[in-house]
């Protein structure tokens, strides 16, 4: 049998409530060249059985003898692939029908291209659209991105099998944020890196997801030495692990970075921008930078009427005025969030924010 000219890489544990569906829209892609690889890293749950029950050629199940992890589940993955692209899906995800299809005919006419990713649109435990997440489609966008996040999402992803092995695949140093490892590795070694402007996969974003679990602990780490480690390596301007960790926390209120610190990584990051735009920031990027700190200052006020502690959204916003009175796009995004936070109820905003 000639190889497939995509591998389909899933490594799950315990995965039953939503494995199924994620199975589902991979067998019913209209695009069918392809292997499925399954690493099952000794799930004590019904997940076997229901892997083992999809009658399909495509589906090469393997389960580990022990439980190692993701990271090394997706390497284990990569050395079975035999497909000249490699995709990637979670046992909680979905494919929307075409994903294959578009992307594979994207990275046939564009030989340059090392990553292809997409737009997500975002899901709760029901299956229920709960919001688009759009990642920058510009190649100097995406690389500005790794300087404060992941530019890419990690399900939404083609990759060249070949760069990707070459490039020694997932670093296993890294067992929550080895995707963000790997686009900073990438994207620092020139390579291309793209992300099509439009959603063909659905995520699930919830509290009980394991990046959301280990927010806190080592998958904040990761994330925070990944982020110093790029602007050290890309940027003179300097910014201690702390500013980087208050980077990767400026939408987590309950992180418990002050306002001052907030405010001041948000100036750092616009001095960043000036500095890798040549001096003029292209209004897009000023306006994702804008927006990241205004969403910050509502996600904060909301934390605090949550809290029952709805005066220090005034301390705060008295605190911005008198220390950055001479900054005026500082004092108007501070204006709009205590507007914000103030007249509308906590179900509106979240809607926008």
């Amino acid at each position: 049998m000639p190889a497939p000219q995509i591998s389909i890489i899933m490594a799950v544990y315990n995965g039953e409530d939503y494995i199924e569906l994620a199975i589902d829209s991979v067998l019913s892609q209209g695009y069918t060249d392809y292997e499925f690889i399954i690493v099952d890293d000794c799930s004590t749950d019904r997940t076997p059985d229901i892997i083992l029950s999809v009658q399909d050629s495509r589906i090469q199940y393997t389960r580990n003898r022990k439980n190692l992890g993701q990271t090394p589940s997706l390497n284990i993955g990569l050395k079975l692939a035999k497909g000249r692209y490699i995709a990637r899906i979670d046992a909680d995800d979905i494919y929307l029908p075409g994903k294959l299809q578009k992307q594979f005919n994207f990275m046939e006419k564009n030989n340059n291209v090392v990553v292809c990713g997409t737009n997500g649109l975002k899901i709760d435990t029901n299956a229920e659209i709960i919001g688009t997440f759009r990642v920058p489609h510009r190649s100097k966008d995406i690389f500005f991105n790794i300087f404060f996040g992941s530019p890419l999402i990690h399900v939404s992803v083609i990759m060249r099998r070949s760069i990707i092995i070459e490039n020694g695949g997932y670093d296993e140093k890294f067992p929550y944020c080895a995707d963000f490892a790997l686009w900073s590795k990438l994207i620092k070694k020139k390579y291309t890196v793209v992300n099509l402007p439009v959603a063909l996969i659905k995520f699930r974003a919830f509290e009980g997801s394991l990046g959301v679990v280990n927010k806190f602990g080592p998958s904040g780490k990761e994330a925070t030495n990944i982020i110093y480690s790029n602007i050290s390596a890309l940027s003179n301007i300097s910014f201690s692990k702390k500013e980087c960790e208050t980077i990767l926390f400026m939408l987590w209120p309950s992180s418990g970075s002050s306002i001052n610190d907030l405010t001041n990584v948000y100036k750092k990051l616009c001095s960043l921008a000036k500095e890798f735009y040549n001096t003029r920031i292209p209004l897009r990027a000023s306006f994702k930078l804008n927006a990241l700190y205004l969403k910050s200052l509502v996600k904060r006020g909301i934390y605090y009427k949550s809290h029952c502690q709805v005066k220090l959204i005034k301390i705060e916003f008295l605190k911005i005025i008198r220390s950055y009175y001479k900054n005026p796009v500082i004092i108007i995004i501070a204006i709009m969030s205590f507007i914000s936070v103030s007249i509308f109820s906590e179900k509106n905003i979240k809607r926008f924010f």
